[in-house]
């Protein structure tokens, strides 16, 4: 487990700026390996954490944020909907065939700018996926798909 310091924090929330419009994160954020982002807003300061973590091994803290990849943050799925009120960038609204397929694990064919968007159906969140021009690549867990 890494703290995220402030320096690279403020980089984080200009990405997600920049990519979604997200401007605050009033969360302790984590790194666990090199990809995973986790936001904590429990009561323990990042010293106590650190303290934790050299004595105990925490293996993860707080919710699953999001994934840093070459080309962006990918947020989680439980992240849209805790930061649901900023997002207002790289929204794709898809209709209820569409996310359908989705939540079955199913890339959408579907033409965009080669961006991360985030998937709106009904006025809900339900994922993000990455576009590649010509489909948006689906990241759904498989634990969370539903069974055709």
């Amino acid at each position: 487990m890494q703290i995220i310091r402030s320096a690279e924090k403020k980089k984080i929330i200009e990405q997600l700026e920049s990519q979604f419009g997200i401007a605050k994160l009033p969360y302790l954020l984590l790194r666990f390996g090199r990809e995973k982002i986790r936001a904590f807003s429990g009561s323990l300061s990042s010293q106590e954490l650190s303290i934790l973590d050299k004595n105990l091994r925490i293996e993860s803290a707080g919710l699953y944020f999001a994934k840093q990849q070459n080309d962006g943050l990918r947020p989680s799925l439980d992240a849209l909907h805790f930061l649901k009120e900023q997002i207002t960038k790289n929204i794709l609204e898809i209709n209820d065939e569409q996310a359908n397929a989705w939540f079955k694990g199913y890339d959408l064919l579907i033409e965009s700018d080669n961006n991360f968007k985030i998937l709106e159906n009904r006025g809900d969140f339900i994922g993000c996926g990455k576009s590649t021009g010509e489909k948006i690549t689906n990241f759904m867990p498989k634990e969370r798909r539903v069974k055709s």
